[in-house]
C-alpha cells in the first residue's frame, strides 16, 4: 500500500451527515516520494504541540541557556567582580597614597620655607649672645643682617630690637635690592604690647597687619638673653603674599588647589592673597573663610551636602567632599603645630572629574567588564541554543513519527558535536527505511499498533465493512502494445488518483492486484458510515478519471475506463498470515461479493461507459437521500445460488 501516493487532483466534495466535507488532498510524485516542506522545523501536529506545551518537564533549550549563562556569570561575574574591586581597591589606594604623598610634601615644603627664618633668626641670636656681634656696632650687625637676608629669599626682612625698642632692619626691596633702617619703636604700642610676650624660647607671632605696608605678616621672634636677662630679640618676618605665592607654585602641574588656614576660621596663605587683599586691618589681619573670595575654600565647613571619603588616609591626615553647584570636590587637610598659638591647616581641594585618568580608567574597565559579561551571556544563550536545536527538531521530528506525519519531516542536518551528528545520522536512515515502510503497510493498522503497544491492538474480529474493488477495463489488451516503463508509469498513477480518493474518506487500501485496487471501510476503527464513505470515494474516482482522461485526450492517449463494485456485509478483519509474515486483511462471503460486483459491471454498463460502479443492496440500503442510486436488477454472481440486487450509483 502506498500511504505516501496521493494525487492533488482529487477536489470533489460530498455531503456527508448533513454537511459539506473536503474530500482532501495529499502531494506526492509519482514515484511516491513526499513533496511536502522537508522541514523538521516546520510547525508540528496537534499532538506534538500538545507535547511542546508544559507537561512538568524542563525545556532543554532553556535549561542548557540557562545553566550555561549561570555558569557564565557566575565564573566571569565573578572574575569581573573581584577585577573591578581590586582595580577599585588599587585605585582607591593610588588616590590615597596620592593624597597622603601631597599633603606631606606640601607640609614639609611649608616648613622649609618657614624654616630658614628660624635658622636666621637662632644664628644671629647667638653669635649676639657668643659676644662675635656686638649690637651697639651697628656696622658689623648691620652687615650680619644684610647677609643673612640675602642667603634666604623666603624673609621679607630680619631685624634686631633691643630692650629699649631701638630697631636696625634689614629689608628686602622690590628690585632684590636690601635696604637697611635704623628705628626708635618705643612709641609703637603693638610693638611694646608684643614685648612681655617674649620668653626664653623661640616663637612664632600671630599674624599681624603692619597698616604702613599694607601686608599682614608672620614673624619668628627668637629672643637674645644674658645672664638670664631679655636684652633683645631677633625678628625674621615672612610675609603673606610670599607664603601665598609659594603654595601656589608647589606643582604647576597639579590640578589640585592648595590653601593655608590658620586655625580653621583664617585664611593664611591662598593665590588670591598675592596682591592687596581689602578688610584687612590691625584687629582682623587675615581675611575670614566664610566670606574669603575663593567659594569653594569658603565652603570647606559646609555641612549640606558632605560627605566622608572611601580613601585610606595617613594619620593626622583629613578630608571629605562637597557637592557646590553641582559639582564634588573633594577636600583633604592636616594641622601643622609650633607656628603660632593657633595651628595651620595645609590642604588642598580638587573637584572630583579633575582627580585624573585613575578614576577614568576604573570607569571604562567597569563598562568593559559588564559589556564582556553581557557577551559572555548572549553567547551562553546562543550556545545553549545551538546545542539544543538538533535535540528539539529530533524531539520534534520523533513526535511526527510517533503520528506517522512521516512525509512531514526532513532529515535532520549535521552537527559540530559528535554524538548529535551520530544521532542525526542514525535518524535520518530510519526515517528513509519508514519511507519505504510505510509504502506497504496501512497507516491506520500502525496507529493502532502504536497506541495499543502490541500486535494485540489489531486482534482478528468479525465486523462490518464495506469493501471497494477497482478495476481498468480492457486493461491487459491496452497493455500488449505498451512499454514496461509506460505500463508502470500509467498504473502509478492510475493508483495515485484513487489511493487520493480514498485517504481522502479515511479508507484503507488493503492491496494492489495488478490493475485493480482493494479497499475497505469500518476496521480497524468503527466507521457506522463506511458504507456512505465508500460511495463519496467512488464518486470522487468517478470525477477524478474523468479529468484525468480530458488530459489524456489533450496528450492524445487512450482514456481509462474503470469498473468499481462496493458491498457492504460481515468479514473477518485482522491479522492473516504466517508468523513471520502477516497482513491485515479483510476475508469471506464479502469480499468476494464486492470483487463480483466489479465483474458485473461488464454485463450492466455498456462496453463504452468510462466509470461503471455498482454497488449491492446492503450498501444502498445504508446510504441517505444524498446520494443517487438507479437499481439495475437481480443478477446471479459467480460462486452464488440465488438473485442478488444490484444498484447502480450516479
Amino acid at each position: 500500500m502506498n500511504l505516501a501516493s496521493a494525487a492533488g487532483i482529487c477536489w470533489q466534495t460530498a455531503e456527508a451527515d448533513g454537511q459539506t466535507k473536503g474530500v482532501g488532498w495529499r502531494m506526492s510524485d509519482r514515484e511516491g516520494n513526499a513533496l511536502t516542506n522537508p522541514d523538521p522545523g516546520m510547525k508540528p501536529g496537534k499532538t506534538t504541540r500538545q507535547n511542546d506545551q508544559w507537561n512538568g518537564r524542563l525545556s532543554i533549550t532553556v535549561t542548557l541557556a540557562t545553566a550555561i549563562s549561570v555558569l557564565v556569570l557566575i565564573s566571569v561575574g565573578s572574575v569581573l567582580f573581584v577585577g573591578v574591586w581590586l582595580a577599585q581597591r588599587n585605585t582607591i589606594d593610588l588616590l590615597s597614597a596620592n593624597a597622603n604623598q601631597n599633603i606631606a610634601y606640601a607640609v614639609n615644603r611649608v616648613r622649609e620655607h618657614l624654616r630658614p627664618a628660624e635658622y636666621q633668626a637662632e644664628f644671629i641670636a647667638n653669635r649676639i649672645v657668643r659676644g662675635d656681634v656686638d649690637p651697639d656696632d651697628l656696622d658689623k650687625l648691620g652687615t650680619l643682617l644684610t647677609g643673612a637676608l640675602a642667603a634666604t629669599p623666603q624673609i621679607g626682612a630680619i631685624s634686631y630690637m633691643n630692650s629699649d625698642f631701638q630697631s636696625l632692619q634689614a629689608e628686602r626691596l622690590p628690585d632684590s635690592g636690601v635696604r637697611l633702617n635704623s628705628r626708635d619703636l618705643e612709641n609703637d604700642q603693638q610693638i611694646r604690647a608684643g614685648w612681655n610676650d617674649f620668653t626664653d624660647k623661640p616663637q612664632w607671632s600671630p599674624p599681624s597687619f603692619r597698616q604702613s605696608h599694607g601686608q599682614t605678616y608672620i614673624n619668628m621672634a627668637y629672643p637674645v638673653r644674658r645672664d638670664d636677662e631679655l636684652v633683645g630679640v631677633v625678628v625674621a618676618t615672612v610675609s603673606i603674599p610670599e607664603l601665598s605665592a609659594f603654595v601656589e607654585s608647589v606643582d604647576a602641574q597639579d590640578p589640585a588647589q592648595r590653601f593655608i588656614l590658620y586655625g580653621r576660621d583664617r585664611v593664611l596663605a591662598h593665590p588670591d592673597l598675592l596682591g592687596p587683599y581689602p578688610g584687612r586691618t590691625v584687629d582682623n589681619p587675615l581675611p575670614s573663610v566664610d566670606n574669603f573670595s575663593d567659594n569653594i575654600l569658603a565652603s570647606i565647613w559646609s555641612e549640606v551636602d558632605r560627605y566622608e571619603l572611601d580613601l585610606a588616609l595617613a594619620e593626622g591626615v583629613k578630608g571629605h567632599a562637597l557637592n557646590i553647584g553641582g559639582d564634588q570636590y573633594i577636600y583633604v587637610y592636616r594641622t601643622l603645630e609650633g607656628y603660632g598659638p593657633e595651628p595651620m591647616l595645609v590642604g588642598a581641594y580638587i573637584k572630583s572629574s579633575d582627580v585624573g585618568d585613575e578614576i577614568r580608567r576604573l570607569i571604562i574597565s567597569g563598562y568593559v567588564g559588564v559589556g564582556a559579561l553581557l557577551l559572555a551571556l548572549i553567547a551562553a544563550v546562543l550556545l545553549g541554543r545551538r546545542i539544543a536545536r538538533p535535540i528539539v527538531n529530533f524531539s520534534h521530528a520523533a513526535g511526527r513519527i510517533r503520528d506517522l506525519e512521516i512525509d512531514q519531516i526532513g532529515d535532520l542536518p549535521g552537527s559540530i558535536f559528535r554524538e548529535i551528528d551520530n544521532q542525526s545520522k542514525a535518524f535520518n536512515a530510519m526515517l528513509h527505511a519508514l519511507r519505504w515502510f510505510e509504502l506497504y503497510v496501512p497507516r491506520k493498522i500502525v496507529e493502532r499498533l502504536i497506541k495499543s503497544g502490541e500486535a494485540g491492538g489489531t486482534v482478528t474480529t468479525e465486523q462490518e465493512i464495506t469493501v471497494l474493488f477497482t478495476d481498468i477495463a480492457g486493461f491487459s489488451t491496452a497493455s500488449q502494445d505498451m512499454t514496461a516503463p509506460e505500463v508502470a508509469e500509467l498504473v502509478n498513477r492510475h493508483f495515485e488518483i484513487l489511493g487520493a480518493c480514498i485517504d481522502a474518506e479515511e479508507g484503507t487500501i488493503d492491496k494492489y492486484m495488478g490493475d485493480s485496487v482493494m479497499a475497505f471501510w469500518g476496521a480497524p476503527d468503527p466507521q457506522p458510515d463506511s458504507a456512505r464513505r465508500a460511495c463519496r470515494a467512488a464518486l470522487a474516482m468517478s470525477e477524478a478519471v474523468k479529468k484525468e482522461n480530458e488530459e489524456r485526450r489533450r496528450r492524445n492517449e487512450t482514456p481509462v475506463h474503470i469498473r468499481i463494485g462496493i458491498h457492504t456485509g460481515n468479514a473477518t478483519v485482522g491479522n492473516i498470515g504466517a508468523p513471520g509474515r502477516i497482513n491485515y486483511t479483510i476475508i469471506g462471503d464479502t469480499v468476494n461479493i464486492g470483487q463480483r460486483l466489479e465483474q458485473l459491471g461488464k454485463v450492466v454498463y455498456p462496453p463504452d461507459t468510462e466509470v461503471a460502479i455498482l454497488i449491492s443492496g446492503s450498501t444502498a440500503a445504508a446510504l441517505g437521500p444524498d446520494f443517487e442510486t438507479v437499481a439495475a436488477g437481480a443478477h446471479t454472481l459467480k460462486g452464488r445460488t440465488g438473485d442478488f440486487e444490484v444498484f447502480r450509483l450516479i
